[in-house]
């Protein structure tokens, strides 16, 4: 059956592209996940002039393919602004191998721009929608008009499975922040949302069997539900819930009781709980429980968590005591795998898979359960090599605020990419004893053997968690994008596309295109510094538009107050909060830096400009900060970064004048530069935080790369 979408246009009145120089018109463009292929075309481009007219063939009936070209539609005149002539329409003919639509199935496509309009394969449904986000980056921010260079793209992905992961407990996540990252999950190829639905802070899923769950806070009714898992899937993207069993479940026993077990023995202050593995009452709670959110959630996978129960939660329960007895069970570990089958059992009855983090493969659950690797490299491999289909998280964990190129280094089926060094857990083993009881093996990432082939088939993908500590409803936007746009490419692309600097060329550009086009980030951002500092948000735009803010946890001081035997509640609006991970900005001019010392010099008026701009910051900074906390303890911050521009600013000066910066100068300005990197490595290991002190405000200046390429360059000039 064909289809066709172009408002109140025929396909026939379509008027065909004319050839034109790429430059003339259209923005620069960038593709985000890389396709496997792109071939050029012979010269010329197509000029876009009116709408997109979008005809699907052999692709099934349903309503789904008429509001994608509709988005298309939308997104195409926010990035442009243009107002385009319907009668000038540009034919998109999109032509199915199969009608089968499902996230994860007939996601490969072929798309070739033509002088006559652009001609997509797709393997299925699903693949006309990657392939219109493909087109919506070839469209660019171009608001002087649209020009596609002719080409063809040969793309499909490397994984199945391609996710984020949204912790909706600790803080709850509204409905329409989680339809932004839907939207730009489709934007660049993402496939699955993964939606953390319950933990100790509470239950966000309206239950109408277990009605006092809902008790300790907001959720989600079930008619919102509905409408996410709808909106989700018109967009190529499958919503998995997770609710998180046993452990973790400190809303749930508080809620009922009867299910539970609250220990004597404590964790951060707070008692142990879990769920109650001897009761029967706490399966057949489970069974109605999950009876209920199952058919909330149409894709076959169900999360049941598994992860960190505590260690002595067991310890004085008598059933738990005689379980064991009776059943053989020889440690809590037994008693985890003893829960973690019957639960299974659950899942599968009720026709769905059961997904579990890495804890359940260790603890023995069927073949057929699908483990989450999180911890390391080698969960990973010993999960696969144990027969499980496995998603690789460990080294994507977005809350951790590491930029984007220290996650886009680790491949997922990398098998010692991602946890602690060997050495690292070692050193820290001896420094403290506490740690030598708290790092297992779990956390440590050995040297291991490659995959097998067989193992190769059983990693399925990758996915990246954002849990909530830190991360408001306001800051999902800001946490999450746009780094998830490079994990998109992580998980899509070939194993082979790893260039760094190339990834942040295009992010930037992708990057300006997500937040036209509706996500929230920048103006957050925007709206936090305004908060701050409502009489000159402009001196904190730029101080934030150069920093970053600390890493691995180390910004959230909830953590030192818990070690300390204290509780307390963190405000989310420091500048901390607000500054992006990954400082564009700052990646741009160490980029025009390094091209101005390779003999660009055409860029020294420009980094000049910036470095002026930079270094005069600082006295406007100060003004706006008299009196105001918030922003007072980011005045060293403010010092520093005029302190390197005026360094970068010398070096610069130097060579263009064919002078060799002195000698004094130089060691000025690495003395900088030693602080900042110092600064740098503070909070870069997942413990370091804890022993190291952090930089004023929890910022790190991002501006070092830059401003050492000058001053090593000004400081070797010779006449």
């Amino acid at each position: 059956m064909d289809r066709i979408f172009n408002g109140k246009q025929r396909f026939g009145a379509a008027v065909l592209g004319l050839l034109l120089p790429t430059a003339a018109l259209a923005g620069p463009v960038a593709l985000m996940p890389q396709p496997r292929s792109v071939a050029p075309g012979v010269g010329g481009a197509l000029s876009v002039a009116g709408p997109f007219a979008v005809r699907w063939t052999d692709c099934g009936g349903t309503p789904t393919l008429d509001r994608a070209a509709a988005r298309l539609r939308d997104d195409v005149q926010r990035q442009t602004g243009l107002v385009l002539d319907p009668a000038r329409a540009v034919p998109v003919r999109v032509t199915c191998r199969s009608t089968g639509a499902a996230a994860d199935a007939g996601e490969g496509y072929r798309l070739t721009v033509a002088t006559d309009g652009i001609a997509i394969d797709a393997d299925g449904p699903t693949g006309g929608l990657r392939a219109l986000a493909t087109l919506r980056q070839l469209v660019g921010l171009s608001p002087a008009g649209i020009a596609i260079p002719l080409q063809t793209i040969e793309d499909g992905p490397r994984f199945s499975w391609r996710g984020v992961m949204i912790d909706t407990v600790r803080h709850f996540v509204t409905p329409a922040t989680i339809r932004r990252q839907i939207d730009a999950m489709e934007r660049v190829k993402l496939n699955t949302l993964h939606l953390h639905l319950s933990d100790d802070q509470g239950f966000r899923v309206e239950s109408r069997r277990y009605p006092r769950l809902n008790a300790a806070g907001p959720f989600f009714t079930q008619a919102e539900i509905r409408d996410l898992v709808s909106y989700a899937a018109d967009r190529g993207v499958r919503i998995v819930p997770e609710f998180d069993v046993p452990g973790h479940t400190t809303a749930i026993v508080k809620a009922y009781p009867e299910v539970g077990v609250v220990a004597k023995a404590k964790s951060f202050g707070q008692p142990q709980v879990a769920l109650n593995p001897a009761a029967p009452a706490t399966y057949r709670f489970l069974e109605r429980l999950f009876g209920e959110m199952a058919p909330l959630f149409p894709d076959p996978h169900f999360h049941v968590g598994g992860d960190e129960v505590g260690a002595q939660v067991w310890d004085d329960a008598a059933d738990v005591k005689a379980l064991m007895a009776r059943e053989k069970l020889a440690d809590r570990k037994a008693v985890e795998g003893y829960f973690a089958r019957r639960v299974a059992g659950i899942v599968r009855g009720l026709g769905k898979t059961m997904i579990g983090w890495e804890e359940v493969a260790a603890a023995g659950v069927p073949q057929d359960v699908v483990v989450q690797a999180w911890q390391t490299s080698n969960a990973m491999a010993a999960a696969t090599a144990a027969g499980h289909r496995t998603i690789a998280s460990a080294g994507y964990y977005l809350n951790l605020l590491r930029p984007a190129d220290s996650m886009y280094a680790i491949d997922p089926a990398a098998t010692a990419a991602a946890g602690l060094a060997p050495d690292y857990a070692a050193a820290l083993k001896k420094t403290n004893p506490l740690l030598a009881g708290f790092i297992t093996d779990a956390l440590v990432d050995f040297p291991h053997a490659p995959l097998t082939a067989a193992q190769e088939k059983l990693l399925i993908g990758g996915e990246a968690p954002l849990w909530g500590e830190i991360a408001s409803d306001e800051l999902v936007d800001h946490h999450m994008w746009p780094r998830a746009a490079v994990l998109a490419e992580r998980f899509w692309s070939r194993r082979d596309v790893t260039d760094p600097r190339d990834m942040y060329r295009r992010l930037a550009i992708v990057s300006d295109q997500l937040s036209a086009t509706g996500l929230d980030d920048r103006a957050t951002q925007a709206r936090m510094a305004m908060r701050i500092a409502p009489d000159d948000d402009g001196a904190v735009a730029m101080l934030l538009s150069l920093t970053g803010p600390v890493r691995n946890m180390a910004h959230d001081h909830r953590i030192r107050a818990m070690l300390a035997g204290r509780t307390i509640v963190q405000s989310l609006n420091a500048l901390a909060d607000a500054a992006p991970v990954d400082s564009l900005t700052a990646r741009r001019f160490a980029d025009d830096a390094a091209r101005y010392v390779a003999g660009e010099r055409a860029l020294a008026p420009s980094l000049a400009a910036r470095l002026t701009a930079w270094r005069d910051n600082d006295a406007r900074f100060a003004r706006a900060a008299g009196g105001n906390p918030l922003l007072e303890a980011a005045l060293p911050t403010s010092a520093q970064i005029a302190a390197l521009a005026r360094a970068g600013a010398d070096a610069l000066a130097a060579i263009e004048a064919g002078r060799t910066l002195s000698p004094e100068r130089v060691a000025e300005a690495k003395t900088l530069l030693d602080t900042l990197a110092a600064q740098e490595a503070a909070s870069w290991r997942p413990f370091d935080p804890f022993f190291n002190a952090q930089p004023p405000a929890d910022l790190i200046v991002k501006i070092g790369p830059g401003i050492r390429t000058l001053v090593e360059a000004g400081g070797s000039v010779r006449r």
